[in-house]
C-alpha cells in the first residue's frame, strides 16, 4: 500500500514539474534565444503554422515567467501572426529595448507602454497598427527612438507628440509608409527639443499627406524657439 502511495505522489510531482516547465518553454514553432545573463530575449516565429490563439497563449505563459520578468532588458518578438499585443510585456519593467517587428498587431494598448519607463528604443515596424491614441507614450522620458514605419496608421491623437514636457529624449520618429492624410503641428514640439549635437529626425515618406491641419490651435509667435530641423520626406 505504501508503495502505491509513493508512486501516486511521484507521478503528481512529475505532473506539477511538467506544468511549471511548460509555462517557461518557448512557444511551439518558434525559436527563442536568451543570452547575456538572460537579459536579452529574441523570439522568432518565421514560418509559424499553428493556430494563432495557441501562439498567443503560449507566448503569454512564456513571458510571464518570474525569471524573465525580472531579468529582461531587451525583447524582440518577430515574424509572428500575432494580432494582439502580448499583455505580459506590460510587466517587463526593466525593458530598455523593445522590438515587435514583422507581426500583425492592429493596435498598441492603453496603459501599457507607459509602464515601461526605462524604454530607450521601441519599434513595431511592419505591422498593421491603424492609429496612435492619446496617452500611448506618456512618461517615456528616456525614449530616444520610435519606429512605426510600414503600418496602416491613419490618425495620431493630438496629445501623442505635442506635449513639450514629455518624451524629452525622443530624437527619431519614423512614420514612413503609413496612411496619414494630414499633419498637425506636433512636429514643432518635437523639433524644438533638438540641438546641433542631438538633432531630431521625423520621417514621413510614403504617406498620403495632402494638407496641414491645426486642431491643436498652434500659433507661432515672434520670440518662440525656431526648430533647427523640420519634418523631411
Amino acid at each position: 500500500m505504501l508503495a502505491v502511495v509513493l508512486v501516486v505522489i511521484f507521478l503528481s510531482l512529475m505532473r506539477a514539474t511538467d506544468s511549471i516547465k511548460n509555462t517557461t518553454e518557448c512557444p511551439n514553432g518558434c525559436k527563442c534565444d536568451l543570452i547575456y545573463d538572460d537579459s536579452h530575449l529574441t523570439v522568432d516565429c518565421v514560418g509559424y503554422s499553428l493556430p494563432v490563439e495557441q501562439l498567443s497563449r503560449e507566448m503569454d505563459l512564456f513571458l510571464s515567467d518570474d525569471h524573465i520578468v525580472e531579468s529582461l532588458t531587451y525583447l524582440s518578438i518577430i515574424s509572428t501572426p500575432l494580432t494582439r499585443f502580448p499583455a505580459p510585456v506590460c510587466k517587463l519593467l526593466n525593458l530598455q529595448w523593445l522590438y515587435l517587428n514583422w507581426n500583425r498587431l492592429t493596435e498598441l494598448p492603453d496603459n501599457c507602454l507607459t509602464m515601461l519607463t526605462k524604454l530607450v528604443e521601441f519599434s513595431a515596424e511592419h505591422n498593421k497598427v491603424v492609429g496612435l491614441q492619446d496617452g500611448l507614450f506618456d512618461g517615456l522620458q528616456d525614449l530616444t527612438t520610435l519606429d512605426l514605419s510600414f503600418n496602416s496608421i491613419k490618425f495620431i491623437g493630438l496629445r501623442v507628440f505635442s506635449n513639450v514636457s514629455d518624451l524629452t529624449s525622443l530624437r527619431s520618429v519614423n512614420l514612413k509608409f503609413n496612411n496619414l492624410t494630414s499633419l498637425e503641428p506636433w512636429w514643432y514640439y518635437r523639433c524644438i527639443l533638438g540641438t546641433e549635437s542631438s538633432p531630431v529626425t521625423i520621417l514621413l515618406k510614403a504617406n498620403y499627406i495632402t494638407n496641414f491641419t491645426n486642431k491643436l490651435q498652434f500659433h507661432f509667435r515672434r520670440g518662440m524657439k525656431v526648430p533647427l530641423w523640420l519634418p523631411r520626406p
